[in-house]
């Protein structure tokens, strides 16, 4: 049972606009002038890739492009699309693959340390910049 005190707050319409200021000048700034982010950043589906591989690398979890292909709905991209943009971050150099060593037909996904300090700047943009207002 959760007490009282430990309850998320609702969101206010002034709240959200805050955050969805925050998210626009991030787009428009910061995002819209870095190759790596903007590498993924073309399309819905592309956010996600990218979301899903930063989120299993600082999880600490392996990620296939398998599972990001099937982690996103048919909606967004269509499997070919998402692996062939997984393809190209991989030539661009924004992620390498790692061979497991349980299991050598699967080829982890890690980011390069390129796009992991675009993507931390981006996030750190986003979340330090309602201090600033």
């Amino acid at each position: 049972m959760l007490n009282k005190n430990s309850m998320i707050k609702p969101l206010t319409q002034k709240k959200i606009a805050t955050y969805t200021a925050r998210l626009l000048k991030g787009y428009n700034s910061i995002m819209a002038h870095d190759d790596n982010i903007m590498s993924f950043r073309f399309s819905a589906y592309g956010t996600l890739v990218l979301f899903n591989i930063m989120e299993s690398y600082y999880d600490n979890k392996h990620i296939t492009s398998e599972e990001i292909a099937n982690s996103i709905d048919y909606k967004f991209g269509s499997r070919n699309s998402i692996i062939n943009l997984i393809k190209t971050a991989e030539k661009n150099k924004l992620i390498t693959r790692i061979t497991s060593k349980k299991d050598h037909r699967q080829k982890y996904i890690v980011p390069a340390k390129a796009l992991i300090d675009s993507h931390e700047k981006m996030i750190g943009f986003i979340l330090n910049l309602e201090n600033k207002n």
